[in-house]
């Protein structure tokens, strides 16, 4: 995998369990892992390093850029409860 290691950017997390994760974000030119996503120059890869079984998702240029707006809005924000608040309920800026 090519890996530009000046794009890694990784976050200490306590899950929603209490468990310790860590989200690692990686940008790379290679695709094959992401067949579906070929046709992209680069992608956008987030696993969390402390569970590598988990699982990678792929992100392409586009869809991180929604990710982080979505993110800079509070799209993502957990409630008292640590749940996601009902979308319905949720006011739009």
């Amino acid at each position: 995998m090519n890996v530009d290691p000046t794009h890694r950017r990784r976050e200490e997390r306590a899950s929603l369990a209490g468990r310790q994760s860590r989200i690692e974000v990686y940008v790379t030119t290679d695709t094959s892992s992401a067949p579906q996503k070929t046709g992209e120059a680069r992608l956008y890869v987030m696993r969390d390093a402390a569970n590598p079984d988990a699982g990678e998702l792929y992100f392409t240029q586009a869809e991180w850029d929604a990710f982080v707006a979505g993110v800079k809005v509070g799209e993502f924000d957990l409630d008292e409860s640590g749940n996601l608040p009902d979308p319905a309920n949720r006011a739009r800026s």
